[in-house]
């Protein structure tokens, strides 16, 4: 039978217990640093940083996912992820969310993806998205690190639309008008519409550069883009697709015929416009005009090519015929009302 411990024995135990709790309260001491640490990290990130359970409930929502989301911490802890997701996608991703948490679509673990998420249910805001998994203990957490990108795709979506529009006036440019116009005149024949492709010449451009100078050159070339615009509909391609050429798409069921009525359209704004007093020029336009051959399968580079030659024609008519005044005696206003009228 062991004797009791020896008073040296104990005070040997009770330096080790000392020594033990010292080590014990340091490391709770490292811990609770790393936890504000990580805290901190997560509420001064740039990202939303989202931690989510094996059951794909909210664990970790640091203050940017507040701001992104439009929840509270209060409001999110405990809640299924999907809540920020699009009805359209919560479905599929309630489906995915387990494959993730079994360490498949592996592929995807990192990578950003550009999505979109849910603020309080209003509206939807484009993310760049990265997941990846962890374990604590024997089981599976997600990270989602979020990013709002409205600005990017903003700032890109004036890119696109400064490379495909004129300038100028605001319609389409040639790239953007032959992107487009591909695509429409695919359409009309999946619907089995017709295509009716209008280009236009401003006659007299030179004649008003020359006279006028080149600022009021333009301002013609605008008010041409608004007449345009007035005769023809919002869905139909408008585009200027040279200094002084403009190009119309339209399409409309079969058998309709629908540019007689555009072009007695065209023809009155065209002339009300020049019927404005104190005009220092009139808007002169050759056209021509191609309407699409369903059984040709003709594509849209050779449809402006027939329609770039009917204008001409006309242009050439239109000299024959000695309609080629391009002076325009201005008008005295009439009392009382604007010379724009």
């Amino acid at each position: 039978m062991a004797g009791n411990p020896t008073y040296e024995e104990l005070g040997l135990r009770v330096g080790e217990l000392e020594e033990e709790l010292l080590r014990s309260r340091q490391e709770n001491n490292l811990l609770k640093a790393d936890h504000t640490r990580l805290q901190a990290i997560l509420e001064s990130a740039i990202h939303a940083i989202i931690v989510v359970n094996d059951r794909g409930q909210v664990i970790e929502w640091p203050g940017q996912a507040e701001l992104l989301c439009g929840w509270s911490k209060n409001e999110m802890l405990g809640k299924p992820i999907s809540l920020i997701m699009p009805a359209r996608i919560r479905e599929l991703h309630q489906t995915a969310l387990q494959e993730v948490l079994q360490g498949k679509r592996g592929d995807n673990f990192g990578k950003r993806i550009e999505t979109t998420i849910l603020y309080r249910d209003e509206f939807e805001v484009p993310v760049e998205l990265a997941v990846t998994l962890t374990r604590v203990g024997d089981r599976p957490e997600l990270t989602l690190f979020i990013h709002d990108i409205t600005e990017r795709k903003n700032y890109e979506a004036q890119l696109h639309h400064m490379s495909i529009s004129d300038e100028l006036t605001g319609l389409f440019n040639r790239r953007g008008f032959m992107t487009l116009a591909d695509k429409h005149l695919k359409m009309a024949q999946r619907c089995g519409k017709d295509v009716f492709l209008l280009y236009a010449d401003f006659d007299n451009m030179k004649w008003i550069n020359d006279t006028h100078g080149h600022p009021v050159g333009d301002n013609a070339l605008v008010e041409t883009a608004v007449i345009l615009k007035n005769t023809f509909r919002q869905a139909d391609l408008i585009g200027r697709v040279g200094g002084d050429e403009f190009i119309v798409m339209m399409s409309e069921p079969r058998e309709r015929n629908g540019e007689v009525v555009v072009l007695e359209r065209l023809a009155t704004e065209i002339a009300k416009a020049n019927d404005r007093a104190h005009r220092k020029y009139q808007i002169l336009l050759s056209i021509g005009t191609v309407r699409y051959n369903h059984l040709e399968q003709t594509t849209i580079d050779e449809l402006m090519s027939q329609a770039d030659l009917l204008m001409y024609e006309d242009k050439k008519k239109k000299k024959a015929l000695g309609i080629d005044n391009y002076r325009h005696e201005a008008k005295p206003a009439q009392p009382g009302k604007s010379n724009l009228e």
